[in-house]
């Protein structure tokens, strides 16, 4: 079974691939079932990741429920559905 923290490396992984900075992804929250992941640089510069576990609530436009060419899980935008499909298809196992 896929952990937050796993989904969230993962994420971190993908974004740096795709030329995101550490100043632009440490502005990202992540919620995982019940918990906040919140990015943070450690003393030596590497990004380590802290989880608060609580009660989230989060308040989202309808028209984004109906975006199907993001992926759910790590948020990144296809141009097809299939491809959105298989990006993170095994991520909530």
């Amino acid at each position: 079974m896929t952990t937050g923290f796993q989904l969230v490396h993962k994420w971190i992984e993908r974004n740096r691939g795709l030329g995101k900075t550490d100043e632009e992804m440490m502005k990202v929250q992540f919620v995982y079932e019940g918990t906040l992941y919140r990015l943070r640089k450690t003393d030596n510069g590497e990004i380590a990741v802290d989880a608060e576990p609580g009660t989230v609530i989060i308040f989202r436009d309808e028209r984004e429920l109906e975006d199907e060419l993001t992926c759910r899980i790590c948020g990144a935008r296809y141009t097809n559905k299939i491809d959105t499909i298989r990006c993170c298809m095994n991520g909530d196992e």
